[in-house]
């Protein structure tokens, strides 16, 4: 090959690159992702690329325009913007950091209870986080989740409250126990806080049906499932729910695709998910499930459940962190302890650091702690963001800070888990 030949197929594949998803012979984009690659002639080579120039020139004299104009007009934001902006600005994606997302619970209520305060607020830092996607961690549209595919509160909880530009990512929920039925009581008025009508036709197979994401694209809804994101981040979501054994008296307990076959399955799940953490050959493991381990809010005397049947399988695969919601608070609080820990097929015993982090201030919140001790723990409305380098997460806690008020309430660095 020539050394002008040479240069023609190296200028044809970046051409081709820069075309975009139609191959100039109008095939099949996939064909691409295959590696089918056939070179193009001279010519167009030379129209391409003088097309991307030219392109890339207006872009940048329209860009420069832009910047002028809007240096002189101030750029149409107010002093309050900028200061909402400014209240966020820790929350900015550093190069380093190779994934970043938010969590949040508790949050489905038509965009009342400061539901649209905590959806601006996280809008807002999404802006300079860049998240991958949003993690929500269960009790996903109250009072007892969804009554149909069509249930219009998907649209009133979910579409029309997360409408900010910078929360157009995908959306990973795990279910919580209002998701499965579970309206609630209303002590004043003494009755259920969900219309009884509906009671009946409440499932939680409607959040896990995939034509939800016909309405929103952005829905994804499990039980039990994993994601790697990317290549260092292995995350496990868990349905906690069928290891609450109070659940066990409701009459939603019963329901089709409701708790009762879930909980046939639980211990199985359980040893899965040990596996899967065991067997991940990523630098950073984190699980997600709805209900605490740790708590000194409202529903600290109700995690001794979910504690034994989970926190030492997670601690045993190592996983660094462990994100709930439930209580409607943040908390953060960590946990040491042995655990026996299977290293190239020998069992051993290591000292293992396990972070909890409750983000369930998506709404309504208020309701008091209790005198355990903990890392931290806010008793109002907001969420957690995460962002994950090579040598460190950081997960952080914000308030609704729309009025300049709050913004940043804690920060956790937490260090990676060396060794098996």
């Amino acid at each position: 090959m020539s050394s002008s030949e040479q240069v023609e197929l190296e200028l044809g594949q970046k051409a081709f690159v820069l075309g975009g998803g139609i191959r100039s012979d109008g095939s099949d984009p996939a064909h691409r992702r295959r590696g089918v690659y056939e070179p193009l002639t001279r010519r167009q080579i030379l129209f391409r690329v003088a097309v991307v120039i030219t392109a890339a020139c207006s872009c940048l004299a329209v860009g420069v325009g832009i910047g002028i104009s809007i240096g002189k007009s101030g750029g149409g934001s107010s002093a309050g913007e900028a200061e909402v902006s400014g209240v966020y600005a820790d929350a900015a994606r550093e190069p380093e950091d190779y994934l970043s997302f938010l969590v949040v619970g508790d949050w489905g209520r038509r965009g009342e209870h400061n539901q649209t305060v905590v959806a601006e607020a996280m809008g807002r830092c999404a802006e300079l986080s860049k998240p991958a996607f949003v993690v929500s961690v269960g009790d996903n549209f109250y009072e007892g989740g969804l009554n149909s595919l069509d249930d219009p509160e998907f649209k009133q909880s979910f579409t029309d409250v997360y409408n900010h530009p910078s929360l157009q990512v995908p959306w990973h929920a795990v279910l919580g126990n209002h998701d499965y039925g579970d309206c609630g009581y209303n002590e004043t008025r003494g009755e259920k806080e969900c219309p009884n009508e509906a009671d009946v036709n409440r499932s939680p197979s409607f959040q896990l049906h995939p034509t939800l994401r016909r309405r929103d694209w952005r829905w994804y809804a499990g039980r039990n499932f994993e994601l790697r994101p990317v290549a260092d981040v292995h995350m496990c979501f868990v349905d906690t729910n069928p290891h609450v054994t109070s659940y066990r008296k409701y009459d939603w307990f019963n329901r089709p695709g409701g708790l009762e076959q879930q909980v046939r399955s639980a211990e199985s799940d359980k040893l899965k998910l040990l596996s899967t953490l065991q067997d991940s050959d990523a630098r950073w493991k984190l699980v997600f499930g709805h209900h605490p381990m740790r708590s000194n809010g409202f529903w600290r005397d109700e995690v001794e459940d979910v504690q034994n049947a989970l926190e030492v399988t997670i601690m045993q695969g190592g996983a660094a962190a462990y994100f709930n919601g439930h209580d409607h608070d943040l908390q953060h609080t960590n946990v040491s302890r042995v655990v026996d820990v299977n290293c190239s097929g020998v069992t051993t015993q290591k000292r293992r650091l396990l972070h909890h982090f409750t983000s369930g201030a998506g709404s309504k919140t208020g309701r008091g702690f209790g005198t355990s001790e903990t890392e931290f723990e806010y008793d109002g409305a907001g969420f957690a963001s995460v962002r994950v380098s090579h040598d460190r997460i950081k997960v952080q806690f914000w308030g609704p800070a729309l009025q300049g008020a709050e913004g940043l309430l804690h920060t956790v660095v937490i260090n990676p888990i060396l060794g098996c």
